[in-house]
């Protein structure tokens, strides 16, 4: 069995604060020989990107290295600092080198942090490289921050912060077609209920339409995020997207739309009319971006 390069932790967007420890342990295990892990945290909370976007997210990158996702249950968390490093590090992957930040907290009650790890490190024969956390200007990189930008609608700097745009993925179903009978025939997405959603509101965005082989079509669009007061949607969020110049039918396509300034929030109409009218200054408005 080779030695492993491993990181470990919740990774909540893979944002470029994350990368450093993942390019670390990559770095590494191509230098030693070593497997690659990156070791992934799961919680019941919600996530930036679902499990399916951030294996596409983690192959494009690191398709070298092995995503490795573990449940953090309560027997999981009652486990010793030393019974973790042991159990899961040593007798499962047998590390030789962990990257972790330096606010890593692990074992029961969280008692483990980056010293103890170190002196296990020592005891088991592994290297254990602490990180302090990324900053860009006099701002920390977080996943707490870049929840922050979105929850403001500012997905420039989310999308900077990430180092990817932030995107939702998701299958192409059957709404109430009341766009199309409006003149904007829209697509609705259907997408996890975990999923962190920006700044309800209408957004210009991309729109990534992909095929039966994975190939996608990029093309340009405007994106009502939230409940649509208009149309009594109820409290249960929907992503809507009108697509410019576009009149295929794609029911069951994947698509993958990529909110990128946001233009207002989302309000309640008196009338149909009242609302088409501001579909069409809304679009107007996106594509002059």
């Amino acid at each position: 069995m080779n030695g492993a390069a491993v990181t470990i932790g919740k990774f909540n967007g893979f944002h470029l604060g994350h990368q450093v420890l993942l390019d670390s342990v990559a770095d590494v295990a191509e230098k030693e020989g070593y497997d690659a892990y990156c070791i992934k945290l799961v919680f019941s909370n919600e996530r930036i990107f679902t499990a399916e976007e951030e294996q596409e997210i983690f192959r494009d990158k690191y398709d070298k290295m092995a995503l490795e996702c573990i449940s953090f249950t309560p027997e999981f968390a009652s486990q010793s600092p030393e019974d973790f490093v042991r159990t899961i590090l040593v007798d499962k992957y047998n590390v030789k080198y962990i990257s972790v930040g330096k606010d890593f907290r692990f074992g029961k009650d969280r008692a483990g942090d980056t010293d103890v790890l170190a002196e296990l490190g020592i005891k088991y024969g592994f290297e254990v490289r602490v990180f302090d956390k990324l900053c860009i200007g006099d701002e920390v990189v977080s996943s707490t921050r870049i929840k922050e930008k979105m929850a403001s609608g500012d997905m420039e700097e989310a999308s900077r912060l990430l180092g990817r745009p932030y995107s939702i993925a998701g299958i192409v179903e059957g709404g109430k077609k009341l766009g199309r009978s409006l003149g904007y025939p829209t697509i609705n997405q259907k997408f996890a209920s975990n999923k962190i959603l920006p700044l309800f509101g209408v957004y210009s965005s991309d729109v990534l339409v992909y095929n039966s082989t994975g190939d996608f079509q990029k093309y340009k669009g405007i994106t009502n995020i939230g409940i649509r007061p208009s149309v009594n949607d109820g409290d249960v969020p929907t992503v809507e997207t009108f697509i410019y110049n576009f009149s295929e039918d794609i029911y069951g396509y994947k698509v993958k739309i990529i909110p990128k300034v946001y233009i207002r929030p989302e309000r309640h109409f008196n009338s149909l009319e009242e609302l088409t009218e501001q579909i069409s200054r809304d679009t107007k408005y996106a594509d002059s971006l």
